[in-house]
């Protein structure tokens, strides 16, 4: 019976249908890298149009930056209503960076002051031990 069944059983078919089921899955996998291929060429533009819509948002906010540095100048002392409050809160911050400023610039003479006086002390130091040691080699 074995036999009977192993003779039904054609090995050419069997070959056959391997290669055609081998060459589909080629086909299939050039396609695969083809869709792969393009998929990262797309994934490449989003990537580099994202950049550059960064990179423009960027020059927008310096340009609305400069727009309002050039109005805060102009109308700073009669600004239009609704800008008002804006022009109010930029004055504040001003006035509050210069009293800042003032006060930085306080503590670093503050600072070379006490930096003098601690030189000066020093140089006084150094002479004292030179002249100690003159008078000591004499």
């Amino acid at each position: 019976m074995e036999d009977k069944h192993m003779a039904a059983f054609d090995f050419e078919k069997v070959k056959v249908k391997a290669v055609e089921t081998a060459s589909k899955v080629a086909d299939r996998s050039v396609e695969f890298a083809k869709i792969a291929g393009e998929k990262a060429k797309l994934a490449g533009k989003i990537t580099k149009l994202k950049a550059e819509i960064v990179m423009e948002k960027d020059t927008a906010k310096k340009s609305f930056a400069e727009i309002g540095r050039i109005y805060y100048e102009r109308h700073r002392d009669n600004p239009d209503a609704d800008m008002a409050q804006g022009v109010t809160e930029v004055t504040v911050a001003l006035e509050a960076i210069a009293k800042k400023q003032e006060e930085v610039d306080a503590l670093k003479k503050e600072l070379a002051d006490n930096f003098d006086d601690i030189l000066e002390d020093v140089e006084e130091k150094v002479q004292e031990i030179v002249e100690d040691a003159h008078a000591a080699a004499k």
